[in-house]
């Protein structure tokens, strides 16, 4: 049996944010980072929404912790607002996810993502209005928090998760940089990529992931061109959180588990670290669904002969990636400060990361990750 849901309603374009003025409620509480405080967004998204009382809670950092997850619970706790709006990336949604899931129920996130409580509602709203391209969690019910002490990525999903309401404005994204356009947008791209080629796949995500996909092929060098150009960062706003639909209706698999362990090892920006290993997650399932990798092929613009085998297929989808990643500034794991000391760890935490190893139709062996990582350093 198949399922497709969609719980957020979505608005999309050039001020979009003024909807949240038709939002209702008194009482404002907006998740966001120390950056949109100080110049000022943070501000004029909260007088947008014309409440009555507004608490900033402003703590965000990448890769959100537990603890920040706990302060910014007590915060909710204490301030009781009626709307909570996520202003940021990934991580300012992972942190309000996060926050309000734990609003209702008592004890802490890592006991939430183990599963040993679960929240049974959500007392207010939640809005997402995110500020780069590339999460697609203001659509999803999916979460991800840092545990330090442990350094381990916990990831949680639950329907009291997703935003009720998604806010994507290509306004917001005018600040980005050509790099951090590219880096968030490959998190998209392999958010569809790792969809439409896992185990549980299914037909109706497809249109999105496959969409997604040729919509950031097509639009992510004229955005990185043109940086302020709204209706490029708007096709890839809306492509994002395409791949998010199509990701949280079927899971990730290879490419994230070892992207998570590059970024807990080696502090790689996570769409980075995404697109660097993207390559050898596609590839190494090539023998077992060689139609689907060849369909990603040819948006990438590969050139695969009909009879070519299916290792063959695997090996030219991976080329055509790398050169993409060439094309739009994302290079080798050492660019990024990584180690070899590093590279045993990271694929160490790969293969124990069973969520998205066992979506692959093919997991694989500590040793064979350890190599890949190893030729991209």
């Amino acid at each position: 049996m198949e399922e497709f849901q969609c719980k957020t309603t979505i608005y999309s374009g050039p001020g979009a944010v003024s909807t949240l003025a038709g939002m209702g409620g008194q009482r404002l509480m907006l998740v966001t980072d120390p950056f949109f405080m100080k110049n000022g967004t943070a501000q004029r998204i909260a007088q947008t929404a014309k409440c009555a009382q507004v608490e900033y809670f402003d703590k965000v950092q990448p890769d959100p912790s537990v603890e920040l997850a706990a302060e910014g619970t007590a915060r909710l706790k204490e301030f009781a607002p009626d709307l909570l709006v996520a202003l940021g990336g990934g991580s300012a949604m992972d942190t309000a996810k996060a926050i309000a899931c734990m609003l209702d129920v008592d004890g802490d996130i890592i006991a939430y993502c183990k599963g040993q409580i679960k929240p049974i509602r959500r007392s207010n709203l939640l809005f997402a209005i995110p500020t780069t391209c590339g999460t697609g969690s203001e659509s999803t019910d999916i979460g991800v928090v840092l545990d330090r002490e442990a350094n381990y990525k916990y990831i949680f999903a639950n329907p009291f998760a997703g935003p009720d309401v998604a806010i994507l404005d290509p306004v917001l994204l005018t600040a980005l940089s050509p790099s951090m356009i590219a880096a968030t947008a490959m998190d998209a791209f392999s958010h569809s990529a790792e969809a439409y080629t896992c185990k549980a796949a299914n037909v109706m995500m497809e249109p999105l992931a496959l969409a997604s996909m040729e919509m950031i092929v097509k639009h992510l060098p004229a955005a990185m061109k043109e940086p302020g150009n709204l209706e490029e960062l708007e096709q890839l706003l809306i492509a994002s959180c395409m791949a998010g639909q199509a990701f949280t209706q079927v899971g990730l698999h290879l490419g994230h588990a070892i992207a998570h362990g590059v970024g807990v090892y080696g502090h790689v920006h996570h769409g980075t670290a995404c697109a660097l290993v993207l390559p050898y997650a596609l590839s190494s399932v090539s023998e077992v669904i060689p139609d689907r990798i060849a369909r990603i092929g040819k948006i990438l613009g590969a050139e695969i002969q009909a009879q070519a085998a299916p290792k063959e297929i695997g090996r030219i989808v991976s080329d055509s990636l790398q050169s993409f990643n060439r094309s739009i500034g994302i290079g080798r794991l050492s660019d990024y400060g990584v180690t070899e000391e590093q590279l045993d760890s990271m694929a160490e935490y790969a293969i124990h990361e069973g969520g998205t190893q066992g979506n692959s139709f093919r997991p694989s062996p500590k040793a064979e990750v350890v190599e890949y990582l190893k030729s991209i350093l």
